[in-house]
This record gives C-alpha cells, structure tokens and sequence, in this order.
C-alpha cells in the first residue's frame, strides 16, 4: 500500500527531472556557437580568424578574464563563447559583426549565424493562357504565362497539370514542368491523346525562400 501511496509522487519527480535536463540542453543549445567551428553558407568558420590558441593566448583575455565562466556559457569550455559574451568588451554584438573584418568576411548577414535569420518568403504569382481553345485529334494547344515578381524567379521550375473531363470527375492525363526564362515566361506544348474537354492550371511549389501559388483553370476541348 505504502508503495502505490507513494508512486504518483516518485513520477512526479521523474517528470520535474526530465524538464529540468530539457530546459538545459535547450540552453546550451541556444547559447551555443555552432558557426565557430563549421563553416554556414560558405561563411567561416570562425575558428579560421579565432583559433583556440591564439584566442586563449592574448594578454589582454588572460589578464582581463581570469576565469573560464567569463567568456564560455555557464563556464562550458566545450561550449565556444558567444558574440554576446565577446561583446561585453568588444563594444556589443553590433559593433562585432560591423568591423571591417567581419564584414569583409559577410559574417552579419549569413544566415544562421549569430542570430540572422532569413527573410520572410516573398509572394509570387503565376498566369496562364492556353491556345488554341478548340483543335482536331493529333494536334498541340500550347500553354505559356509569366512569373512575378520580375526577375526573383528566374531559372526556376513551374508545374503544370493537365486533366481530362471523364464523366463529372476531371482525371489527371499530363504533368509536366517548365522553366522560367530570362523574360519572366514559360512556356510548353501538350498532344492531347484522346478527344473530350481539357483544363491546363500551372502551380509554383513553395520554398524557404518564396510562397507558392497557382493559376486559374485554363480550358480547351479536343474534336
């Protein structure tokens, strides 16, 4: 009895524990420097400038901070130190990432390090025209439309769909991709295998760097 009385209270404490070990690591892992040693973007790493040795070798460091918790988190020596730990003396974060030096090397705007983060993805938009309308068996409508915002996609991949009416259901006969040219435009040219009713829409795939979005419906019939 006095085990069961006493269990609710032992889980209690695993569970405290478990929070407590998380809340470190994610700590650590905020405080962290991963940019120190690896190279992010083609940037760095900054090791290649602060090596370990000549950094723990100035005067002004073993004079100044006599101890390992003034510059590693939490006195971690496994853990590089911060831009805000090196700011402390060196005139703040900002004024470490503007140097000459640093700035040369892009390190203030590379995303992933030191806080930069990337920006927000753009919108874009796509049209679409499909001609012509009406053609016989064994002939070609082609489809061609353009990209916003001019010049921001220019090289990259657009998907195109084509379905056919069977019934009241619209069945998928054609995928295809096009690529966008220097002129902001794509094209492609489609052989329908059957004849019926047609619709053609053209979709651009979301990424980290722009939103996706899709054309309207485009139809043509096939006689």
């Amino acid at each position: 009895m006095r085990m069961r009385k006493y269990y609710p209270v032992a889980v209690l404490l695993i569970l405290l524990a478990a929070i407590a070990l998380s809340a470190s690591l994610v700590t650590t892992n905020a405080n962290a420097l991963p940019t120190f040693t690896n190279a992010v973007g083609g940037i760095g790493p900054c090791a290649s400038c602060h090596t370990k040795t000549g950094t723990h070798g100035l005067s002004f460091h073993a004079t100044v901070y006599p101890t390992c918790s003034n510059c590693h988190v939490n006195g971690d020596t496994a853990v590089p130190p911060t831009p805000a730990k090196c700011g402390v003396c060196h005139g703040g974060t900002s004024a470490i990432l503007v140097s000459t030096m640093h700035a040369a090397k892009g390190c203030s705007t590379t995303v992933g390090c030191h806080g930069v983060t990337a920006p927000a993805p753009f919108a874009t938009k796509v049209t679409l025209k499909v001609a012509p309308t009406l053609i016989r068996l064994s002939k070609k409508v082609k489809a061609t439309g353009a990209v916003t915002p001019v010049g921001k996609l220019v090289g990259k991949k657009v998907s195109l769909t084509a379905q056919r009416k069977v019934g009241t259901k619209w069945v998928k006969v054609k995928a295809a991709t096009a690529t966008v040219n220097a002129t902001n435009a794509y094209a492609w040219t489609y052989k329908p295998a059957k004849k019926g009713t047609y619709r053609m829409r053209t979709t651009i795939k979301a990424t980290a760097t722009y939103k996706g979005s899709r054309s309207l419906w485009k139809s043509f019939k096939v006689k």
